[in-house]
């Protein structure tokens, strides 16, 4: 069996089929994607300037933030108890001197050892890597509901500590 040529016209309207097509599914993904963001209880706004400090600020609510600066002189006071909530690889390949690595899903191993510092009058410093990390806050809040007091996040700690030249180590 023999295929004649398309003539322009056969060209041309299959192409318009085509966009009309393409322009149907985005109409379609949007309307769906708007009607998920309704329904869902933590779906974003829709008119909101968004800054690095508002999603931080969102993965800290009912959470106490401590600077740098703050965490560093309670550091050099031997005051504290930091815990780096990063994975196991990234915590080997650098973190504060003297912290302990407990990623979220660990804390209970440590909950002991954490509570008897805390009670001692140390702070319990949480950290991770990116403003927008969430694992310290995971952290803080799962040893918040084990009974740890006063649990503080350093916001971005691992990267602002890098930055500033404060005590690190390997391993």
């Amino acid at each position: 069996m023999e295929t004649q040529p398309l003539n322009s016209k056969a060209i041309i309207l299959r192409l318009r089929i085509g966009v009309l097509q393409g322009a149907l599914l985005i109409v379609l993904g949007v309307i769906l994607g708007a009607g998920f963001n309704v329904v869902r209880s933590t779906g974003l706004p829709w008119i909101e300037r968004w800054s690095v400090s508002s999603v931080s600020a969102s993965h800290l609510k009912g959470l106490q933030e401590i600077s740098l600066e703050e965490a560093y002189s309670l550091y050099r006071q031997g005051n504290t108890v930091l815990l780096d909530a990063r994975d196991t690889l990234s915590f080997q390949q650098g973190h504060i001197a003297g912290a302990l690595n407990v990623p979220p899903g660990e804390a209970k191993g440590y909950l002991k050892e954490v509570l008897t510092l805390a009670k001692s009058g140390h702070e319990v410093i949480v950290y991770c890597d990116g403003v927008d990390c969430p694992l310290s806050p995971e952290l803080a809040r799962t040893l918040q509901r084990f009974g740890v007091p006063s649990v503080k996040v350093l916001v971005d700690g691992w990267r602002l500590w890098l930055e500033a030249g404060y005590p690190i180590e390997e391993g």
